[in-house]
């Protein structure tokens, strides 16, 4: 047990111990110096809170009470406070905390004077709270806390016996449990300074025995020292002969790790097989991870291709010389029959490291590589096709303009009740179903979406199931039957109806010849919501779509060849039957036409599933506009120049327009149109944006604003609407309208051109200005 010698009752170091003292209360000051500062702010804080209870229950005396609380005692607290900052408190600090204490009780004693009693004995519990304050937070010596305590105690007593009107037992009882409470206070004051004492002695000691400590560890270091020198001497031999060979053993590890480390870095499958047992004697990481961590020591056929036998590219053909030397590499493409991917592989023969032949072999992945040549000769041939297929749609639009045109204004001549009416019907029909062919061209081409309506899906699914069109397709499969399944709460897409049922009737044809024994197809339509990418026949980003799917049950499609089915011309089917390889690649230039995705799925034998996904609009669909009485798109008699390369679309709309109560001139070049303006003003212009030799309409249209600004025009072509278009638009030109057109279409752009003022269009106000 830790023996320690204090005196019993100042408990101040003693005998052998007593050099303690002084170095004992000047720590005791430094550790408490803080806390005794917040301790007199506590007692000021509660002191003046309790005030507020003075007044309440002592109304009457409640000045004495607070000029005990305020003028006082809590200025006391006060200078205390602030004498704690001087030097001359180190000395005091003692004397002082026993004063506190007293000024403390001896307020609370005042108090129970002062007040009436009984409610004054309640000042009793603040005598008890200064009395413990004293004793344990305060930091008090005991003999310092035991003197105050029964001072403030011996005050209280008296001041009992003077107020108390009781028996002498009640006052004994009173005064037995105050002294008792003191005397409890008194042994916990005795316990603390007791303990920090004997915690101070302790700490003594302890640093007593470090320096014992930290002389023999000196002295051990030297030992150390002198005994280190000795062993470096006998070893500094034997480090040099060790040096040497750890440093070759690290250039050898080094130089594996590194090879390792490329090895396992590269992305290629890379291993080392023997020649005559091929078996694998090295896999970097990339092969592991590919075929197995266990491969080493396999067969190399049988693991990486999956064959009992060794192929032609196994063989020691190629890899020796003729005198057994490693020769050149070689290399090759071959698809892995085990995971279906393709890869270059490089092959040639080294030596190994017991001297045997061993072939190495590097086989980079070049699936990706495959699959983006194959989208790249897809693109390069739907841009040939589409280059043509423009091209002959132009020249088609312009011939058709008269059979679209002509029977429309001969039937303004024909009563409804001849029957040359509706023979010139069917001429003006006939042309604008094979405008609709041509149209079909345009979108093989990419470039033939020029409707950008708000249309709902369901609407054209329905309008297709009514149609002559399927009533002809189900009479040649009577066995096929169709199975709609139409969300009603669809919302709508932005796009052409025209292309869009021209791809439901692809879709459906296709499934129908794909059922010769007879099935059902399943035609749906559903709200989508993607949360994330969806990787199918290519990828659907995250979005809301709607989703179209055409499903059947027929002989399904070789995965050989679901690849190939968007591309032009590419058909199974026997010619002279049905199909011109056309129709799905017309489904997938519409569906990116409207900005969709395409997931096409198929099991041969059990049918095929094609989910074509369209960007949703939550605009509404606008009512049809029924035809307008010619009245409304009549002229005034204005000039309109006609500028157009083809005799026979000039010639049509200079009749076209007469019939409207227009004048007309016509011209067949931009360069006679600008010679025309610059002799003749005209009230609008009719212009062709596709003209050869020469300039087009673009050029045109600027030469003429600088001869006449703010000229109106409008522009016609036989190609879907282009940037050049758009530019000339943004010059000033009014309405683009595609070839061929009909009465209405050019009577009411023209009367939107000719009636808008130049505020309508800033460009135009400012080319007036």
């Amino acid at each position: 047990m830790l023996r320690v010698n204090l005196n019993p009752l100042t408990l101040a170091f003693t005998g052998s111990d007593k050099s303690l003292e002084a170095p004992f209360r000047k720590a005791y000051f430094s550790n408490s110096l803080n806390y005794v500062r917040r301790c007199k702010l506590y007692a000021i804080l509660f002191f003046s809170i309790f005030g507020i209870l003075d007044a309440h229950v002592f109304p009457e005396q409640k000045c004495q009470l607070w000029f005990i609380r305020y003028v006082l005692v809590c200025p006391m607290f006060m200078l205390g406070l602030i004498f704690s900052y001087t030097a001359a408190y180190r000395r005091l600090w003692q004397p002082i905390n026993g004063f506190y204490i007293m000024v403390t009780g001896l307020a609370y004693v005042a108090m129970v004077v002062i007040t009436p009693a009984p409610e004054s004995l309640y000042y009793g519990i603040g005598i008890i709270f200064c009395i413990f304050f004293g004793y344990t937070f305060v930091h008090a010596r005991f003999i310092t806390a035991a003197i105050s305590g029964i001072v403030v105690i011996g005050a209280y007593q008296g001041a009992l016996m003077w107020l108390m009107e009781a028996g002498g037992l009640i006052q004994l009882i009173f005064g037995t449990h105050f002294l008792g409470i003191n005397l409890l206070g008194m042994l916990i004051c005795y316990s603390l300074e007791t303990h920090r004492r004997k915690s101070f002695f302790l700490n003594h000691l302890l640093a007593e025995e470090k320096k014992k400590t930290d002389g023999i560890n000196r002295n051990l270091e030297k030992r150390v020292k002198a005994r280190t020198a000795a062993l470096q001497r006998i070893n500094q031999d034997l480090k040099k002969e060790v040096f040497d060979r750890k440093q070759a053993e690290a250039r050898m590890r080094s130089s594996h790790e590194q090879l390792a480390t490329v090895l396992d870095s590269i992305d290629a499958d890379i291993n080392v097989s023997d020649v005559e047992s091929r078996t694998i004697l090295l896999a970097n990481q990339h092969m592991k991870r590919t075929y197995g961590n266990d491969i080493v020591g396999k067969n190399c056929h049988q693991t990486i291709a999956g064959r009992d036998m060794a192929g032609h590219q196994c063989k020691r053909v190629r890899l020796p010389d003729e005198n057994g030397r490693p020769a050149e590499s070689y290399s090759w493409e071959q698809k892995n029959p085990l995971n279906g991917r393709w890869y270059i592989i490089y092959s040639r023969a080294i030596v190994w490291e017991d001297g045997r032949l061993a072939r190495l072999q590097v086989a980079t992945d070049i699936t990706v590589v495959k699959a983006m040549e194959a989208r790249l000769q897809r693109a390069q041939k739907m841009e040939a096709i589409g280059a043509l297929a423009g091209g002959v749609a132009h020249d088609l639009n312009n011939i058709l303009s008269g059979l679209v045109g002509y029977p429309e204004l001969l039937l303004m001549d024909i009563p409804e009740d001849d029957e040359m009416h509706s023979i010139v019907e069917t001429i003006k029909k006939s042309g604008e179903k094979a405008a609709a062919i041509v149209q079909d061209l345009l979108t093989l081409a990419r470039r033939g979406v020029t409707v950008t309506d708000v249309i709902g899906l369901n609407r054209i699914v329905q309008d297709y199931l009514d149609s002559p069109e399927l009533a002809k397709l189900k009479s040649i499969h009577p066995r096929v039957t169709i199975h709609p399944d139409l969300d009603p709460a669809v919302l709508n897409i932005i796009g052409s109806s025209v292309h869009l049922s021209k791809t439901i009737m692809n879709l459906i044809t296709n499934a129908a010849e794909a059922m010769p024994e007879g099935g059902q197809i399943s035609l749906s339509t559903q709200n989508c919501y993607m949360d994330r990418p969806m990787n199918g026949f290519e990828t659907v980003p995250e979005g809301e779509y709607i989703r179209l799917r055409v499903a059947d049950s027929g002989i399904g499609i070789p995965s050989s060849d679901l690849e190939q089915i968007f591309e032009p011309f590419y058909t199974k089917k026997k010619m002279g039957r049905s199909g011109t390889g056309l129709g799905m690649a017309v489904v997938w230039g519409t569906v990116k036409d409207h900005s969709g995705f395409i997931d096409a799925r198929s099991i041969q034998d059990q049918g095929a599933v094609f989910d074509l996904y369209f960007p949703i609009t939550r605009k509404d669909v606008e009512k049809e506009v029924e035809a307008r009485p010619i009245d409304r798109y009549r002229g005034a008699g204005e000039l309109v120049l006609v500028v157009d390369d083809i005799k026979e679309q000039r010639d049509l709309a200079a009749f076209m327009l007469k019939r409207l109560n227009y004048r007309v001139d016509t011209v067949a070049s931009g360069d006679e149109a600008v010679a025309y303006i610059r002799q003749t003003s005209v009230d609008i212009l009719i212009l062709d944006m596709i003209m050869a030799p020469g300039m087009d309409g673009l050029e045109t249209y600027r030469q003429i604003l600088r001869i006449s600004p703010g000229q109106r025009a409008i522009i016609t072509s036989g190609f879907s609407e282009s940037e050049r278009v758009v530019e000339a638009q943004q010059l000033g030109a009014g309405r683009y309208i595609r070839k061929p057109y009909r009465l209405e279409q050019i009577g009411m752009a023209l009367r939107e051109e000719l009636t808008a003022t130049p505020a309508d269009d800033p460009k135009k106000a400012s080319s007036v200005n």
